[in-house]
């Protein structure tokens, strides 16, 4: 009798190894291709966050402030942020707070309390909750698995009252003169926002990164913002600060003694499960952290950046 075709245990062994590597390379792909489209979409965002910024400053010749407290602030009621501010510069989405027109709860109120309003062509809408607790797409990186669309995080507000907000994955770079009329001839190569998690978990709690909060406090959506002195009663911000011009020392939070940083760079990678430092910026991307500069493009600075090259950068200075 003819002998049966088949395979014997080693050919079986190759096929499955051969197998199993094609899917392991397939899968490789996969993973890199969907980073691919999350970093091209975080890149995205970060342009649309850099031209609604441009445009704000085009229409009040000033750059929009970074918080709601201080001189000049937009009310004082630590409300509008600078997120806040270049929304209708940079999306048609509705917004219910109008300062001076419209109560805090529009700004902040919880995902329960509903407004309605009338889009451009009459028709009606229904959004729920306050325009700071909304989970915006271009202020959110897909990569960010920090957490998900966070919405309702309760904080209390400097006057007391407790306000409701959404997370953000970007961050305004504290170092600009926001709220001035910065030179034009400033207004190209610098670091407007980069990326910051949503939530930084430490040892010790989750600090959010709250796109609406317009006022001094760990989660002011900013990095390398030093809480001014005056007026007297601001929070500090817990963020790391360079000394300007920098030589090589930095600040926390407050305006405390300088002293040598306790990390290798400014530019944080971050693992989702891991911990995350609040005080610095952060991406999860792979490649490095992406960035926007205030000519409206974007830029990625890798997780072993010289501090000295990031903070000037951001308008520290150099050595």
């Amino acid at each position: 009798m003819p002998d049966r075709a088949g395979l014997s245990r080693l050919q079986l062994l190759v096929v499955l190894l051969v197998a199993g590597l094609a899917a392991g390379l397939v899968a490789a792909g996969l993973g890199q291709i969907r980073e691919d489209a999350r970093a091209a979409s975080c890149q995205n965002n970060l342009r649309q966050v850099g031209l609604g910024t441009h445009n704000y400053r085009d229409t009040y010749l000033r750059l929009p402030s970074l918080v709601d407290q201080g001189q000049d602030a937009p009310t004082g009621n630590g409300l509008p942020s600078v997120f806040y501010a270049i929304i209708p510069y940079m999306e048609a989405a509705p917004t219910m707070y109008r300062p001076g027109r419209a109560p805090p709860a529009a700004y902040h109120a919880h995902s329960a309390v509903p407004f309605h309003f009338r889009h451009k062509d009459g028709s009606p809408g229904t959004q729920d909750g306050g325009d700071a607790n909304q989970a915006r797409y271009p202020f959110t990186d897909p990569a960010d698995a920090t957490a998900t669309y966070l919405r309702d995080v309760p904080v209390t507000l400097p006057d007391g009252t407790t306000g409701h907000y959404a997370a953000g994955s970007y961050a305004a770079n504290g170092l600009i003169p926001w709220g001035t009329k910065w030179p034009s001839n400033r207004f190209e190569n610098t670091i407007l926002f980069a990326e910051r998690p949503k939530v930084c978990r430490t040892g010790s709690g989750e600090v959010h990164n709250l796109w609406g909060v317009g006022f001094y406090g760990p989660q002011l959506p900013a990095f390398a913002a030093l809480t001014p002195t005056d007026p007297a009663g601001l929070w500090s911000t817990g963020q790391v600060v360079p000394v300007v011009p920098y030589n090589g020392l930095v600040r926390s939070g407050w305006d405390t003694s300088p002293q040598p940083p306790d990390f290798p760079s400014p530019v944080q990678r971050v693992v989702a499960g891991r911990p995350c430092d609040p005080r610095l910026p952060g991406s999860p991307h792979r490649a490095g952290m992406q960035v926007a500069l205030a000519d409206a493009s974007a830029r990625v600075f890798g997780y072993d950046t010289d501090p000295w090259v990031f903070w000037a950068a951001c308008g520290a200075g150099g050595r």
